[in-house]
């Protein structure tokens, strides 16, 4: 069933060869006179000539900025809480974020903080709703979370070992800065990463309880097709100016929600996935492809036509003689040998990540309503999540070539 929605993407994207050059006239359009520009400190900044091509946009458009790195994976809040107190110091009107999801939700943040005399915290708690945000901007050069254009900004507490995330409209972005080529010098393994979270994020969308199919599930199956074509490639040929622009489009459109409206989502791989990340400090592409198939696995016989169709539709698979829970097995085998095709983790063995923080991370997990659980697709309580944490264990499943839907994915993907 289509259900009734309400979404604004008021986002203003440049997209294409050369996008960074208008961050100063973009941002002067806006009645910006004075930009926090934030980053990692990556050498890319410096070897690609980007960070000068956006000083030098800013001084031509009249627009002043201040400089904040030192963003790192998992975004720290301390940072944030640092960026907010130079902007406020400096007289900041706005924030540009460099880099990928984690320096882009870190100027999001940032500009809620900027935009309010809350402690900025208090929104990934919930004890306050936000209520505006200073204009940002995202210079994106790691496609994967699509911070870009999302209403969704995910930061980590180190000292509560919390990772939390704020979802409102006001945090999407004013403008996003989106040039392939600033993505060719990524290396394969944040390549694949990325990959892994947008074909995350269009899964969350697309696996519900609702058995009837439509256009936005046409539309989820495309994409996720294509990720499936080119994502490996994406990663064996980083300079590759088309496979880059796609991914990078693709990143978006997974995330801002356009493979969303009508329908309700699940993100239990996403909350669950999340506790890695907060413990350990996981990549968060690594513990979504971790986490994914033993979520399928375990809610699989809920919505069986649903995980069939994304088999024969997502990976080509199709047997007159199987079952629909047999090809949505094969459906999620075909799922892990994608990511291990990019040499994606798919166990917490695959990634040597200790098993001994199950308990703490159920701890961390926020179950919500009567039922004190999280989910759609299938409501999963505390007990539910340890057996798909205990799942993923694995010992080293990443090196089975002998699971079924191996060849398919391949074949898929090539």
């Amino acid at each position: 069933m289509f259900q009734d929605f309400t979404i604004c993407i008021n986002t203003r994207f440049i997209f294409g060869r050369g996008a960074e050059e208008q961050v100063g006239r973009e941002f002067a359009k806006l009645g910006v006179h004075k930009i926090l520009i934030h980053h990692d400190d990556g050498s890319y900044l410096q070897t690609t000539g980007l960070l000068d091509a956006i000083r030098k946009s800013c001084d031509q458009a009249g627009v002043k900025y201040v400089e904040l790195g030192g963003v790192q994976p998992n975004p720290r809040l301390q940072k944030v809480r640092e960026g907010i107190e130079l902007a406020r110091r400096e007289g900041v009107e706005g924030v540009l974020g460099i880099g990928g999801g984690s320096s882009i939700d870190s100027a999001k943040a940032i500009g809620l903080g900027l935009a309010s005399d809350r402690d900025v915290w208090d929104y990934f708690t919930g004890i306050a709703e936000p209520q505006g945000t200073v204009p940002v901007g995202a210079v994106l050069t790691c496609p994967a979370a699509g911070s870009e254009s999302s209403q969704v900004a995910v930061i980590n507490n180190e000292d509560e070992h919390r990772k939390l995330l704020v979802s409102n409209p006001v945090v999407r972005p004013a403008l996003a800065f989106m040039d392939p080529m600033l993505s060719e010098s990524l290396p394969a393994f944040p390549t694949a990463c990325g990959v892994v979270d947008m074909f995350s994020h269009i899964c969350e969308r697309y696996f519900t309880k609702d058995d009837t199919f439509g256009l936005i599930d046409r539309m989820s199956e495309g994409a996720l097709r294509t990720l499936v074509a080119i994502g490996p490639k994406s990663v064996a040929d980083g300079k590759n100016y088309e496979y880059r622009a796609q991914i990078m489009w693709a990143s978006t459109i997974a995330q801002n929600n356009t493979l969303g409206v009508g329908r309700e989502q699940d993100w239990s791989t996403h909350t669950i996935a999340n506790e890695l990340s907060a413990l350990y400090d996981t990549p968060h592409g690594a513990t979504l492809s971790i986490i994914m198939g033993s979520w399928m696995r375990y809610c699989i016989n809920k919505s069986p036509r649903r995980f069939a169709r994304y088999a024969q539709e997502v990976f080509g698979l199709h047997d007159e003689t199987m079952d629909v829970t047999d090809l949505a097995l094969r459906g999620v085998t075909a799922t892990e040998n994608f990511f291990t095709s990019m040499s994606m983790p798919i166990s917490f063995a695959d990634y040597s990540i200790p098993e001994d923080g199950i308990e703490q991370m159920l701890d961390n997990i926020d179950f919500y309503g009567p039922d004190q659980a999280i989910g759609s697709v299938v409501r999963l309580n505390r007990d539910d999540c340890r057996a798909i944490f205990q799942m993923a264990l694995g010992h080293g499943v990443a090196a089975d070539s002998s699971r079924s839907g191996g060849d398919a994915t391949a074949s898929k993907a090539e």
